[in-house]
C-alpha cells in the first residue's frame, strides 16, 4: 500500500559542488528510472579481494573490472582479528574484524585496481582484506530546483528496490534542508547526521516532453564528488504487467543478458508450489504445480503451452493443504518421481507420484515428512521426519532410500537444531566436505559446518514459504476455543527453497535464493529479486542478481543447462486490486 506524503519542494543552489561533479568523470545517459537506478547500483557492487602490494600510501587490491569495480570508489581495508569461540563447545566459529582504514581507488585494469589511502588506522601491508560493504548504502537524494514530477520519489523507491539501498525519508530530508545555507558543507552536515554513506544532488529540467535528469553522487564523508550520471526520461512509460518487465539474471556489474521468457503467461489457478524435470525422459521439461490441494503438470505440444494432466482428488482445499514439492529420481529408474507433502485431515503425510504405462501414478504414500536435498556434486539424496501434532516435527531426520518397491527410512541425517526439515541445502564450496546452508527463523542465511555455526548474514533472505496450520487436538483445542491461546501457535512455518549450484564451472556452488519485497496492505509481498551468492572462504557475498522481478517469487527452480550455466525458473505472483484478481505465472532466467 504506497503512502500519500507531502513533499516541500526546495530551492538549492549547491553550485560549487554540481560543478565538481561535472567535472569529475563526464556524463552517461540511461532511459529510464529503473535503468538509472541500476547504474547507481552499479557504483556499490558487493566485492571482496585482498591487498597484493603497498607502497607507501599507494596498494595495489586484487578487484579490477571483471568484480564491477570503478575509478573513484572507496574500499574498506580490514584484517582477521582474534578467533571467536563458541561459548559451550570452545570451537572456532569465526574472526574478529581489525579495521585497517579506507582507501580511494584511482585505477582500474581487469583484475586488479590501484588506490592511495584516504583513512588510515594502521599501517597497510599484503594479504589484508579490501571490500565495499556489504551492508546496504545508506543514501540521501537533495532535490534541485522546483522539480514538480514525480522523478525524485520514483528514483528514491527504485533506489530501495534495488535492495542495496537505504534511502533517507523524504520528510527527513526536506526537514533537515529547510532554512539551511546551501553550499558545499551541506553534504557533511548531512552525511554526519544521518550517519550517511552518499548524497545525490538530483536536478530535473523539461525538454521537449520530456525531462532530463542530473544525478550528481557525493561520498557524505568529506562531500567527495564521485561521479554524475544523466537520463532523458518519458514520464508516460511505466512498468507493467508479468512478462512485460525485463530482469535479468546475470553477473551483477557487467552488461545484463535479456532473459529467455517461459511461456507460461499467465496460469488458470493459484499456483502455490512449483517444480520442474524431464519427468518422460524425453528431453524435455514438464513443469508441476500444486494449487494447494492437487498437482497439474504443464507441458509444450504442438499446440503451445498447456495442461498435460491434473490429479484427481477428493479432498476439499480445507481438508488438504500441500507445503513442499520436489521431484528426483530416487528410485534410480531414470524417471524422476514427484514427492508431494501435505496436511491431510490432521496429519502430515507424503505421497509420490511417477510416470508409469504411459500415465502419471501414485506409486507410494509414506507417513510424515519428506524433502529431496542437494549433496553437491554426489546427487539428491530423499530426507524424511517423522510428524507429532503437537510439536509438528517428531525424532530426528533420516535419510530415505528405495527398497524393495517402498521408500524407507535409513541413517540419520544431522541436522542443527536452530533449522528444520525445509529451507536448506547441502553446497561444495571449496571445503573438505560439502556445508549446511539454510535460513534461520528471522530468515537470514546461516551456514554449518558440521553441526557448528561458522556464518550467518546480516541481509535477510524473505521467502514466501507456507504456515501450515496445526490440527486443534486435545488440550490445545480447549486452550485456543477458550482464548488462552493464540491462533499463531497452532501454525508452522514451512521455509521456502534454497538452491546450490556450480553455475560457471568453477567447482564451487553458489547459492540461489529470493529476496521478497514490499509491504501489502493485506500481507505478503508485490516484488522480489533473485541473488545468487558465492563463498569467499568466511561469508557469502552477491554476485548475481535478478532485479525488479514482478511479483512475489513463490518457488523456483533452478536447471543445468548442456554446455554451462542454468535456467532459473521462478513461480510469480501479482496481487491484484479491488477490481482484479491475483495473477500466476512463469518466468524463465539464463545464467551463463
Amino acid at each position: 500500500m504506497k503512502k500519500t506524503v507531502i513533499l516541500f519542494i526546495l530551492t538549492i543552489s549547491l553550485v560549487t559542488v554540481a560543478a565538481a561533479a561535472e567535472k569529475l568523470l563526464g556524463m552517461r545517459e540511461y532511459a529510464s528510472l529503473d535503468e538509472m537506478a541500476s547504474a547507481i547500483s552499479s557504483y556499490f557492487p558487493k566485492v571482496q579481494g585482498e591487498v597484493k602490494d603497498v607502497q607507501g600510501n599507494a596498494l595495489t587490491v586484487s578487484l579490477g573490472t571483471k568484480d564491477g569495480l570503478q575509478a573513484g570508489v572507496t574500499l574498506t581495508l580490514w584484517r582477521d582479528g582474534k578467533e571467536i569461540l563458541h561459548p559451550v563447545t570452545g570451537a572456532v566459529i569465526g574472526r574478529a574484524e581489525d579495521e585497517v582504514g579506507t582507501l580511494e581507488v584511482t585505477a582500474v585494469g581487469e583484475t586488479t585496481a590501484t588506490g592511495t589511502m584516504a583513512k588510515k588506522l594502521k599501517d597497510p601491508k599484503p594479504g589484508d582484506k579490501a571490500r565495499i560493504t556489504p551492508k546496504k548504502i545508506s543514501l540521501a537524494l537533495i532535490p534541485l530546483g522546483s522539480d514538480k514530477s514525480d522523478i525524485v520519489p520514483g528514483l528514491a523507491a527504485r533506489l530501495n528496490e534495488q535492495g542495496r539501498f537505504s534511502v533517507l525519508d523524504r520528510e527527513k530530508t526536506a526537514a533537515f534542508l529547510k532554512d539551511r545555507k546551501q553550499d558545499s558543507s551541506l553534504i557533511k552536515e548531512m552525511g554526519s547526521a544521518f550517519k550517511l554513506d552518499v548524497v545525490m544532488t538530483i536536478e530535473v529540467h523539461p525538454s521537449d516532453g520530456k525531462h532530463l535528469v542530473t544525478a550528481g553522487i557525493y561520498y557524505a564523508d568529506g562531500a567527495r564528488p564521485f561521479d554524475t550520471i544523466t537520463a532523458m526520461l518519458d514520464l508516460r512509460t511505466k512498468r507493467d504487467a508479468l512478462g512485460e518487465v525485463r530482469p535479468f539474471f546475470a553477473p551483477a556489474q557487467p552488461a545484463p543478458r535479456q532473459e529467455e521468457q517461459s511461456g507460461i503467461a499467465e496460469l488458470p489457478f493459484e499456483a502455490q508450489l512449483f517444480a520442474a524435470a524431464d519427468l518422460e525422459g524425453t528431453g524435455g521439461l514438464q513443469y508441476v504445480f500444486s494449487d494447494g490441494a492437487r498437482l497439474h503438470i504443464y507441458q509444450k505440444g504442438q499446440s503451445g503451452w498447456g495442461e498435460a494432466w491434473a490429479e484427481s482428488t477428493a479432498y476439499s482445499a480445507g481438508e488438504m493443504q500441500h507445503f513442499n514439492l520436489d521431484v528426483a529420481d530416487i528410485n534410480g529408474n531414470g524417471k524422476p518421481e514427484i514427492f508431494v507433502t501435505c496436511m491431510l485431515k490432521g496429519r502430515v503425510v507424503s505421497y509420490v507420484i511417477e510416470l508409469r504405462d504411459g500415465g502419471y501414478q501414485r506409486i507410494a504414500d509414506v507417513p510424515g515428512f519428506l524433502r529431496v536435498v542437494n549433496n553437491g556434486r554426489s546427487g539428491s539424496i530423499l530426507l524424511g521426519q517423522g510428524y507429532d501434532p503437537v510439536s509438528f516435527y517428531s525424532g530426528k531426520p533420516k535419510r530415505y532410500t528405495w527398497s524393495d518397491g517402498t521408500y524407507g527410512p535409513g541413517s540419520d541425517f544431522p541436522l542443527p537444531r536452530e533449522l528444520r526439515l525445509y529451507g536448506f541445502t547441502l553446497a561444495e564450496l571449496g571445503e573438505a566436505a560439502p556445508l549446511l546452508v539454510g535460513l534461520d527463523e528471522k530468515e537470514r542465511l546461516v551456514v554449518y559446518s558440521n553441526n557448528a555455526l561458522i556464518w550467518r548474514s546480516e541481509d535477510k533472505y524473505p521467502a514466501v514459504g507456507i504456515w501450515v496450520k496445526k490440527p486443534e487436538t486435545g488440550l490445545e483445542a480447549v486452550l485456543l476455543k477458550s482464548g488462552t491461546e493464540d491462533d499463531k501457535t497452532r501454525k508452522a512455518r514451512v521455509h521456502g527453497r534454497v538452491v546450490s549450484m556450480d553455475l560457471n564451472g568453477d567447482g564451487r556452488d553458489e547459492i540461489i535464493l529470493p529476496k521478497n519485497e514490499g509491504d501489502l496492505f493485506l500481507g505478503g509481498y508485490e516484488k522480489a529479486d533473485l541473488v545468487g551468492l558465492g563463498w569467499s572462504g568466511s561469508r557469502f557475498e552477491q554476485r548475481r542478481s535478478i532485479q525488479d522481478v514482478p511479483g512475489a517469487v513463490m518457488d523456483f527452480q533452478v536447471i543445468p543447462r548442456q554446455g554451462g550455466g542454468a535456467q532459473v525458473l521462478t513461480l510469480i505472483k501479482q496481487v491484484g486490486g479491488i477490481f482484479s484478481r491475483d495473477r500466476y505465472g512463469v518466468m524463465t532466467y539464463v545464467v551463463e
